[in-house]
Parts: C-alpha cells; sequence; structure tokens
C-alpha cells in the first residue's frame, strides 16, 4: 500500500468519527430544544372556562292585600356579580336577595338582570304581583276608570262568545247589561281558567258574589263604560253565592 493510499483512509475515517459526533451533538441539541418548547408551553396560563349566567328567582307571596311585603329570592345559576331588581311599580334593588313592599293595588310585573364574567341575563315574570286594593262596588266602577280596584258584585249573566275575534268571555253584573260594567276574560286566557273554574268560567262564576281585581278602563274608549279585563285566576274570587 502507498503512502498516498493509507493517508486517504486516515482522512475518510477522520471524516467519519467526525460527522458521527456532528450527528450525535445535533440530535442532542433538537432533543434540547424540544424539552424547552413543551416546558414553555406548559407555564402558558390556560384559559379558564366561565359558566354564563341565567336569571332565576322565586317570591314569597304573590298576592294580598295592600300593604304587600313581599321577599325575592335569587335562583340565578352560573357565576354572577350583580343583581338589578325591577319590582315592577317604579322601585329597583341591586340587593342579592331583595324585598319589597307594595303600598297600591295592581298587578305588577317583576325582572332580574344578573351580570356576570360569563355574560348576562334577564328573567321576566309578567303579571307576578297581585296586590288588592280598597272594595267598591260594581255601581261605583265608573268613577274610578283608569284606577286600580277591587270591584264586587254579583255576575247575573255570563256567556263565552266563542263566534267572536278573541272568544271573549263576558261576566255581566247587570241586566240588560248594554252600558253597565262587566268583566272580560280573552280566549287566550281561557285555558287557565277551565283548569280553576270547572266545568267553565261562565257557568262557574254564574249568580255568585265576585271580586275582581285589576285597572277599571272603559269601552269603546270615551263611552264611560267601565271593565275589568281578567287576566290570571287570582284576580278572582268568590265571596258568596
Amino acid at each position: 500500500m502507498s503512502f498516498a493510499t493509507l493517508l486517504k483512509s486516515k482522512d475518510i475515517l477522520s471524516f467519519e468519527q467526525n460527522a458521527a459526533k456532528i450527528w450525535a451533538m445535533l440530535r442532542c441539541y433538537f432533543a434540547l430544544l424540544a424539552l424547552l418548547a413543551v416546558t414553555a408551553c406548559a407555564r402558558i396560563p390556560q384559559p379558564t372556562t366561565v359558566t354564563p349566567p341565567v336569571a332565576d328567582f322565586k317570591a314569597t307571596v304573590t298576592q294580598g292585600e295592600t300593604p304587600l311585603s313581599v321577599s325575592f329570592t335569587d335562583l340565578s345559576t352560573g357565576q354572577v356579580t350583580y343583581w338589578q331588581w325591577d319590582f315592577g311599580d317604579g322601585h329597583f334593588s341591586s340587593q342579592k336577595a331583595a324585598s319589597h313592599t307594595y303600598t297600591s293595588p295592581g298587578v305588577y310585573t317583576v325582572s332580574l338582570a344578573v351580570m356576570g364574567p360569563g355574560g348576562s341575563d334577564v328573567e321576566t315574570k309578567a303579571d307576578y304581583i297581585g296586590v288588592k286594593g280598597q272594595v267598591i262596588s260594581w255601581e261605583e266602577a265608573a268613577s274610578y276608570i283608569g284606577q286600580q280596584k277591587t270591584v264586587e258584585g254579583i255576575v247575573v249573566s255570563s256567556y263565552y262568545a266563542h263566534e267572536v275575534k278573541g272568544q271573549p268571555t263576558f261576566l255581566n253584573f247587570h241586566e240588560p247589561h248594554q252600558g253597565y260594567f262587566k268583566c272580560v276574560i280573552w280566549g287566550s286566557d281561557r285555558p287557565e281558567f277551565l283548569k280553576k273554574f270547572p266545568p267553565n268560567p261562565e257557568m262557574h262564576f254564574l249568580n255568585k258574589r265576585l271580586r275582581v281585581t285589576g285597572t277599571i278602563k272603559e269601552y269603546p274608549a270615551g263611552s264611560g263604560i267601565p271593565e275589568i279585563i281578567i287576566k290570571k285566576t287570582w284576580q278572582v274570587e268568590v265571596i258568596g253565592e
């Protein structure tokens, strides 16, 4: 073997050994980079999921005579940090557990708005609180148009006008009934009255003495003829035959 051949063989051997060392170093380098990347990702705070609030509530009582004191319990779910109550009579509260006294007769819609890190929500209960006030006779009703009153009288005639638009049920306190005080139950509200006053409201209330609570309106407008629209069953109380 010549000296040149021997030199070349040593060079090749040296190159292969160096290459092996370089690849080993590169593998260690890339392994270290991968470890650093995993460690950095582990340190990045992960986003937390916040449950959006869903508003709900209940009242200790929903009807009674004035002054009526009511306590409201918050039943909202999710994370809540702010509460806003609307009692329906121009009064408000930002307490979680709220109380309110209704001093005027009427039917009140109550709302609760809640807010938290996850968003906001509103729960509204229409015609939720009913407050009864001064009792007047049906003959006096025309003097209180536009006011909330409890009207007392005997239903002397009644009928269900199913063929008329809105399918109203009429409770009349005088015959002939034209031009006198009456109460009206619209067809959309009739199912609840069928459940509570069987077989139907027109038969159940006939010839009975009632107390009806609500806003006294005039119909037709400007006629001075008083009536009360009954939307909730609690508005009607049978007090005698």
